[in-house]
């Protein structure tokens, strides 16, 4: 169900029925030179809907700018500011808690550490009850050969999955980064923009990935996971 397309008595009636929503989060990023840079917000949005379909629970239109470090240095990423970010996110989270939910599931597709960070602590500024759907938590090991790292072997699988005509197959190159242990700064740069193997992608990972993460995130909507 979209939130988006419901009148403002039908959204009414919703809320008097069910006082939760989701929030999907994307990003406007560089994935490497075989990925667009609406990755982020796809994998979200996809999340999102299947969740609804599920559970019955309405999600909002998708927050498609985010904050991105390490990729600001690639042409075609748009980046806001940790505060500005933190900030709107808050002012949505109080919106939100005023229409009379109680509950909100933000699921981001972009999982950059200052990006979770704003996340997080906007929760922490409002009363409303937030879920962090956090994809990082799922144990994918099992399916994927190497690291999920940024257009990886993991996000090129979820494209393949979701739309596989989206996906520049022939110009999909591998790329590894190494930080170091004690490194805090952003300084990592790859030529291509992507830190990972999307070699090993494939649609049937992409597939099994996406039903683990779906399934998870089901669980915690309808309070079998805290």
């Amino acid at each position: 169900m979209e939130f988006e397309n419901f009148t403002w008595k039908e959204a009414e009636e919703y809320i008097k029925k069910k006082r939760a929503i989701i929030l999907p989060i994307g990003s406007v990023e560089e994935h490497g030179y075989h990925l667009p840079l609406s990755t982020d917000s796809s994998i979200a949005l996809a999340i999102a809907k299947e969740l609804s379909r599920r559970t019955g629970i309405a999600y909002l239109p998708l927050i498609c700018y985010s904050v991105c470090v390490s990729t600001a240095r690639y042409k075609g990423t748009i980046t806001v500011k940790f505060e500005s970010f933190l900030n709107y996110l808050k002012d949505i989270l109080e919106s939100i808690e005023q229409n009379g939910f109680e509950k909100v599931y933000i699921i981001s597709g972009h999982l950059g550490s200052s990006h979770v960070a704003a996340i997080r602590e906007a929760c922490k500024r409002v009363n409303l009850r937030c879920y962090f759907l956090d994809m990082t938590k799922i144990k994918i090991d099992d399916i994927i050969e190497s690291k999920p790292m940024h257009a990886c072997e993991a996000e090129t699988s979820l494209m393949l999955y979701f739309y596989e005509n989206k996906v520049r197959k022939s110009k999909v190159v591998d790329e590894e980064f190494t930080k170091p242990k004690y490194l805090v700064s952003s300084l990592e740069k790859t030529d291509s923009g992507v830190f990972g193997k999307p070699s090993k992608a494939s649609i049937e990972k992409g597939k099994k990935i996406f039903e683990r993460m779906v399934s998870e995130f089901e669980r915690v909507i309808k309070g079998e996971i805290e």
